[in-house]
């Protein structure tokens, strides 16, 4: 995580917590995608526990609830020079079946740069939407197609929900293709987005939720 906080500070605007707020709640209320919490330790230079309601325990970087806090301003553009995809795609937690995974040594294995990118885009589209309970806008409605009457129509609609999944993610500058073949209780998902920095990337996805 360290060079996530070595990164230049990006503009950002200030929004107002509230009352019983934590991180990930202001993340979802103010940036839309509750993961993203740990961009506004690294903006206001938080230490644990980071927002608190009892003033008694608020310290240099731990903020009462109810104070403003700094928030990224709107991304969506990559700038030219910075080559390093780890820094425009960030990185996360790597996930195998929607569970961690580690390395040789016992540590938490992560995915970083593009990997990540398209890690994030396959989970967006398995994880029905509404699933998340901090983020209900988040996942792919293409999974209410599962156990309706297959056809070309299911195929169209189904498809236009992947787009609308991929087209959310702040990454993506835009969708060149995506296909959902339903089958009974699974789901068969084929796209390709252009990311923000300009690449190309596909996404294919075969399971059910």
């Amino acid at each position: 995580m360290s060079a996530e906080f070595e990164r230049p500070m990006p503009g950002y605007r200030l929004a107002k917590t509230h009352y019983n707020d934590d991180l990930q709640a202001v993340a979802a209320r103010e940036m839309g995608d509750a993961n993203r919490w740990v961009e506004l330790i690294w903006l206001n230079r938080l230490v644990p526990p980071y927002l608190v309601d009892d003033p008694r325990r608020v310290q240099d970087g731990v903020l009462q609830t109810g104070a403003l806090i700094k928030v990224p301003a709107p991304k969506g553009a990559w700038t030219p020079g910075r080559n390093d995809d780890t820094q425009i795609f960030e990185r996360d937690c790597l996930l195998a079946r929607k569970l961690l995974s580690e390395t040789a040594d016992g540590d938490i294995a992560v995915a970083s740069g593009i990997d990540n990118l398209h890690q994030q885009l396959a989970h967006r589209i398995v994880t029905p939407r509404g699933q998340a309970r901090r983020h209900p806008d988040y996942g792919c409605m293409v999974w209410r197609l599962v156990g309706r009457v297959n056809g070309p129509t299911a195929g169209l609609l189904g498809a236009k929900y992947v787009r609308e999944a991929l087209t959310a993610e702040y990454r993506v500058s835009s969708v060149s293709y995506s296909s959902a073949e339903i089958q009974f209780d699974s789901v068969r998902v084929a796209a390709r987005v252009k990311a923000i920095d300009g690449g190309v990337v596909d996404v294919t996805v075969g399971s059910a939720p």
